[in-house]
């Protein structure tokens, strides 16, 4: 289809542009460093603020729904849970497949998708969002994040759509949107800017009643007749005004939270404050009408402004906490440039209607939008986003790019064999996120206490205007609201979700991907490191050194034999067969047995191809064993080819330490490491000199995996914490087992990891630094709920007894849960 088609323009003419600041389809700002054509609507070229409200739009108009924008009540569709029930309901737009290709991931049995919630107080909110939709026909999976918004859910298409999921989390008050990072930040910056100006509101208008509040103070509240002076009534009354309409606006998003808590039956942390509020005003109103009793203007006044100061920290900490999954998704561009057939005319189009083999050319400086392999051209690209290397590779005709990495150089034409989902960029993300969803149990601990606090708050508040009254003192309403105000269930709400998402793009900066972030405690915690030999701590690329001829054939017939029968195998060894300059031999019947070799059938023979024990029984003769005393002299790993006959020959390998691996074991032991051994299956030369080199005396050498497994579990028994680092492959049950694991596979491998933690990089020292942000983590973590418990436990009580009054409990509850925030931010710090 054609950019005339589709209603696209090149230069607009400028009597038809529309006006550019603001996303013709949801209203929120459009980016000035964004690319993403107009589309004509209406007769006017309009403008977008990303690639999924283009998508929206343009399948909207090409159902002939144009008129939608015609008479909706206003521009934009963001911010009201009405009408994207109405855009789902009449239009069903989020339903079409050309639109869901940006966002929804899709397989043979469910359907997947990310989605932005707004209007989220706590982690109560999210729970109720979960409970709800898990309701819901055909949902099959949810969950969700506090720290970034986040949802994921799975469905059954064939029983729900995802219209209906999103009218669904309108119906209980919320709003849901299809996760796009360019709009999440859009979304972003409009609810800052909205904070700010209600921020501003209060202040404004806070200060009209602290004024006479002061003057009250400072002057005396009764004149010579033990009255009130006019000036005071004046000053009261119109406090109460001001009051009013500060609960009105920009404390109006406590009563709606506290309104949609009541209605979905739970106690929400908007319900303590708004209490707080009612009672204030009421009792001030009360006092006011009858001419004698305490006003609470002030603290009114203070607590709506410094609550809401509060959250507006609150919600730009929990924006820099998810801000690096956030930039890598938006590292993939909107755009493509597509060849749009053979005579080379290219065509600038979403990346989500590129299909696989369509060629894109990728210009200098821009970012690669899918996962390809370069059919013209050479340069440099920047992959540190996906490897944390900071030094450029070049890439030429025949190798891979991958998107998100950064072309450097010159003009280069891939061709498309991975997009959108299925990137490996994009896998990395999803990895990471999934990863935040299983907590750990000091994470856990916190949110169920969380979701009680309030109701035990509640509870204390009754109890003490209970006691008050009973004692018949005038200072239960004021005690009774400053214990309302007071407490801050934020504060442990956010001790841990915050914390583990800044960790997590932290982790990922350190070119580590924590798959499973419930690990980090352990991994905090271990000290004991278990270490497989090759490709771990040596650089899992063997190189050949030398082939010896036992049997009567040639050096490069046994080498074809030996190429030939390692093509099934990824075994480092065999890699390293294959890379030898001969033609394989043609082989039948390969059988691959894990950790011993391989057999096959060649020129009609049998052959086995391994460790020695695999292919020969008993001693061997004094010539082979000379050459095996050789091998283990230096250090080499070998392979052993024999056939029914005998042993026919032998390959020799070497293999270099891993960059980083002498720094590893140095920081490991700063870090509380007291034991460090080397598990592997080579030999007991290969393995002492790997040892030697890196100062590990605890050496294991010929271990099959079921005998790596006993010493761990050995270790364990004895209560030892053991963190395991394997190839995510052949050390599969080690890594199971263990207490942590990490991974070395590499980015390339992400389908066939399931360790705790995978490191992407080559450089393995970034693992020391990996172990020391989670011991950082998990005690910033503590620290937060150290804070959040001692605060509660501490001021509960002193507001109870009467010693804190209303004003100084909005300024503790605010300044509480903004510490817990920042405090979590300093993660983001490299010390």
């Amino acid at each position: 289809m054609t950019q005339t088609a589709l209603g696209l323009s090149e230069t607009p003419a400028p009597n038809e542009l529309a006006e550019a600041g603001d996303c013709f389809h949801c209203g929120l700002p459009v980016p000035h460093d964004e690319t993403i054509p107009s589309l004509k609507v209406l007769g006017k070229h309009r403008h977008f603020c990303c690639a999924g409200c283009y998508a929206v739009c343009e399948a909207i108009t090409q159902s002939g729904l144009e008129d939608f924008y015609r008479y909706r009540t206003r521009d934009g569709v963001a911010g009201t849970a009405a009408v994207i029930p109405d855009i789902l309901e009449k239009l069903s737009v989020y339903d079409r497949a050309e639109v869901q290709k940006g966002f929804v991931r899709n397989a043979a049995n469910w359907s997947e998708a990310y989605l932005l919630l707004e209007e989220i107080r706590c982690p109560a909110c999210l729970w109720l969002n979960e409970r709800h939709l898990r309701k819901q026909p055909g949902v099959l999976d949810v969950s969700t994040d506090h720290a970034t918004q986040r949802m994921r859910i799975r469905w059954d298409s064939a029983q729900t759509k995802l219209s209906l999921i999103l009218k669904a989390v309108a119906d209980i008050g919320y709003i849901a949107h299809p996760y796009d990072a360019s709009h999440s930040e859009q979304l972003h910056e409009a609810r800052k800017r909205r904070s700010l100006e209600r921020i501003i509101y209060a202040g404004l208008l806070g200060m009209v009643v602290m004024n006479f509040s002061i003057a009250t103070y400072i002057m005396g509240e009764t004149d010579s007749t033990g009255g009130l002076p006019l000036w005071i009534v004046i000053g009261r009354w119109t406090g109460l005004f001001v009051c009013l309409t500060l609960l009105a606006y920009p404390g109006q998003d406590f009563f709606i939270g506290a309104w949609r808590d009541l209605k979905n039956q739970r106690f929400g942390m908007d319900i303590p404050i708004v209490l707080g509020l009612s009672a204030a005003f009421l009792g001030s109103l009360h006092s006011m009408l009858v001419g004698y009793g305490e006003v609470y203007l002030d603290s009114i006044a203070m607590f709506v402004f410094f609550v809401l100061l509060a959250r507006y920290f609150e919600t730009t900490g929990k924006i820099r906490a998810a801000s690096h999954m956030d930039f890598l998704a938006k590292a993939v561009p909107a755009f493509a440039h597509r060849q749009a057939d053979n005579a080379g005319e290219w065509e600038e189009v979403p990346v989500f209607d590129l299909s696989v083999g369509d060629l894109v050319r990728i210009l200098p400086g821009e970012s690669v939008p899918v996962d390809g392999v370069i059919m013209d051209g050479n340069s440099s690209f920047d992959e540190s986003l996906l490897t944390g290397e900071s030094m450029s590779v070049t890439r030429q005709p025949g190798e891979q790019v991958v998107a998100g990495a950064i072309n450097g150089d010159q003009s280069v034409i891939v061709q498309v064999q991975h997009l959108g989902y299925e990137t490996m960029l994009d896998s990395i993300r999803r990895m990471v996120e999934k990863g935040l969803e299983k907590k750990p149990r000091i994470a856990l601990l916190a949110e169920r206490a969380a979701r009680g606090f309030v109701a035990v708050i509640l509870f204390i508040a009754c109890l003490t205007a209970g006691i008050w009254l009973w004692m018949d003192s005038p200072m239960w309403l004021s005690n009774t609201i400053a214990v309302l105000i007071v407490t801050c269930p934020c504060a442990l709400a956010l001790a841990t979700p915050v914390a583990l998402a800044v960790s997590s793009g932290r982790f990922v900066e350190l070119g580590v991907l924590p798959l499973k972030i419930q690990a980090l405690e352990t991994l905090a915690e271990a000290n004991v490191a278990a270490f497989d030999k090759t490709g771990t701590l040596t650089s899992g690329h063997p190189v050949l050194v030398q082939t010896y001829a036992i049997g009567d054939r040639s050096e490069e017939d046994y080498l074809m034999i030996a190429t030939g029968i390692s093509s099934v195998s990824e075994h480092p060894l065999a890699r390293a067969l294959r890379e030898a300059p001969v033609e394989p031999a043609p082989v039948e019947q390969v059988e691959n047995l894990t950790s011993l070799g391989l057999r096959a059938t060649v020129y009609g023979g049998h052959w086995q191809l391994g460790r020695l024990s695999f292919v020969h029984d008993g001693p061997v003769d004094e010539s082979i064993q000379r050459v095996l005393d050789e091998c283990a002299a230096q250090g080499q790993s070998i392979a052993v080819l024999a056939n029914d006959s005998d042993i026919q020959a032998v390959f020799a390998f070497t293999d270099s330490l891993r960059k980083g691996a002498t720094t590893l074991m140095k920081s490991l032991r700063k870090l509380g490491v007291d034991r460090m051994s080397i598990l592997s299956g080579d030999t007991m030369s290969s393995v002492s000199r790997v040892g030697g080199e890196l100062g590990i005396a605890d050496v294991h050498a010929g271990l099959m995996p079921h005998e790596k497994l006993e010493w761990l579990l050995k270790q364990q028994t004895e209560g030892r914490r053991v963190v395991m680092f394997g190839d995510g492959i052949n050390d599969a049950p080690t890594l199971a087992a263990a207490d942590v694991s990490v991974s070395l596979s590499g980015a390339t491998d992400l389908a066939h990891v399931s360790s705790d933690f995978l490191l992407l990089r080559e450089d393995i020292s970034s693992l020391a630094n990996a172990k020391h942000l989670a011991k950082r983590t998990k005690r910033n973590i503590q620290q937060n709920m150290l804070w959040a418990i001692t605060y509660n436990l501490t001021t509960v009580p002193l507001a109870a007894m009467g010693f804190v009054p209303p004003w100084l409990a909005a300024i503790g509850m605010s300044v509480s849960s903004v510490l817990v925030v920042l405090n979590a931010l300093r993660l983001k710090s490299s010390s």
